[in-house]
């Protein structure tokens, strides 16, 4: 499997359909099987998580809510420029109520050009760079995913070696694997070969999945056979951000939850800057060849995507501080850069303030000197 990081917009249609078909798939590599295995019916970190019940099995539950949004979500494209003003401008977005009508679809699948966070990458898989969203309890379910390294991780070769065993057999190498209770890998008992730390990881690897292995078949391709791997949902609930994240993730860590909490708001970001006209949207479509290759799967399925960008700046904001009248009770000697920042904008339509991004713009009279000096360059998008 090759690595499917540098994607395109015209790329999205058929990454949806290979999930699709992903999701839809009964046997052993489909979605259903890799979540009974990696996740499972009650994993520890979805202990008093409202949107799983405790009789809810988790595994299953997510499997089968994918198998029903992937094939409907709208899907999106975020450029490069658009991904890093949602990055930045999410470093200083307030706590906020998140609202429907904030969603650009009510079922989604957005793919950055760049992952957008660091800090969420795994030994599994490179930085979040799509999410997928839809309805779920109390709000809206978000699902985040990052590209396959390449070259694949060890724990995936071992994986796949291990699903072309017999099954008991496989079990009872994981089995002596763990009775072995090795240490983990540290400065003062590092490995004296490479080949020994070759080993030494398989073997951690066997005991680790051990338990994954008893309870559901090993996926035969152990890692999405579509190029993601899933990485964590988080159920954004229409309540205030407060709440959040109540996410089920592969971290714990402090480490872990900040890049988390980072990346909620980055997603947040993301939609609500969707929504201004600061943003561009052109719709395109798969290629040719893609087309086809979708259509033989599903001609059910949208090959529309909409390629969302920054808009091209045309004339800076002017300041219009002033009476009633027009005519400024206040004279200025200077001009001066404001700093992007959000505003928070009453809408009587939905009886509630909405974040809004007012873009990096000089203000003040255009004829007085620039506070900081004569000389500014000036990066327009």
């Amino acid at each position: 499997m090759t690595s499917v990081a540098a994607v395109t917009a015209r790329d999205v249609p058929e990454i949806r359909a290979r999930m699709t078909e992903w999701a839809r798939d009964p046997g052993s590599d489909g979605a259903g099987n890799w979540f009974r295995f990696f996740v499972g019916p009650r994993p520890e970190d979805t202990a008093g998580e409202p949107a799983f019940p405790p009789l809810d099995d988790v595994g299953a539950t997510i499997a089968d809510t994918l198998s029903a949004q992937i094939p409907a979500a709208e899907l999106f494209y975020v450029s490069a420029n658009l991904t890093d003003l949602a990055s930045h401008a999410a470093t200083t977005l307030a706590d906020y109520r998140l609202h429907p009508e904030d969603l650009p679809a009510p079922v989604g699948l957005m793919v950055y050009e760049h992952p957008p966070v660091e800090g969420t990458a795994s030994a599994r898989h490179d930085a979040v760079s799509l999410v997928s969203w839809g309805p779920g309890r109390g709000g809206v379910w978000v699902q985040s995913w990052g590209t396959v390294p390449d070259p694949e991780p060890l724990a995936v070769d071992v994986g796949r070696r291990l699903a072309h065993l017999p099954r008991d057999y496989a079990l009872s190498q994981m089995r002596k694997a763990a009775a072995l209770n090795l240490p983990l890998p540290a400065p003062g008992n590092k490995p004296a070969s490479h080949d020994d730390a070759v080993d030494l990881g398989a073997k951690h690897i066997l005991a680790t999945f051990l338990r994954n292995a008893e309870r559901a078949p090993i996926p035969p391709s152990f890692s999405p056979s579509h190029g993601y791997e899933w990485c964590g949902l988080t159920p954004m609930t229409f309540t205030d951000m407060k709440g959040w994240p109540s996410a089920l993730t592969e971290g714990t860590s402090a480490a872990d939850i900040d890049a988390q909490i980072a990346l909620q708001r980055t997603i947040l970001a993301t939609w609500l800057l969707m929504g201004q006209t600061l943003v561009q949207s052109e719709r395109t479509t798969a290629p040719r060849a893609a087309r086809r290759r979708i259509e033989r799967y599903d001609p059910t399925l949208n090959q529309d995507v909409r390629l969302v960008d920054l808009r091209r700046a045309r004339t800076a904001p002017t300041d219009h501080s002033g009476d009633t009248s027009g005519k400024s009770t206040r004279e200025y000697r200077h001009s001066w850069i404001v700093r992007g920042h959000w505003r928070n904008q009453y809408y009587p339509s939905r009886g509630d303030h909405c974040p809004i991004w007012i873009a990096d713009h000089l203000a003040g009279p255009e004829d007085k000197p620039l506070i900081g000096g004569d000389r500014v360059n000036v990066l327009r998008r």
